[in-house]
């Protein structure tokens, strides 16, 4: 999975997560969470020189077989 569909996965999560939230506030930063994640989906697409990154490399290592 290349980096941006890993940050739209993240991104969907957290809006889901967001969509079921009973407290506005809870909400509201799920959903600031979620357009982060966005960006960070965007960004990935021109650079790929980060300075930090949250997903962890192993997670887009694709298994030997």
């Amino acid at each position: 999975m290349r980096r941006q569909d890993e940050y739209r996965q993240l991104a969907n999560d957290v809006l889901r997560r967001a969509s079921a939230e009973q407290s506005a506030q809870l909400k509201a930063q799920w959903e600031i969470l979620g357009a982060r994640y966005m960006e960070l989906a965007e960004q990935s697409k021109v650079t790929t020189d980060t300075v930090y990154d949250p997903i962890p490399w192993d997670r887009l290592r694709v298994p030997k077989r």
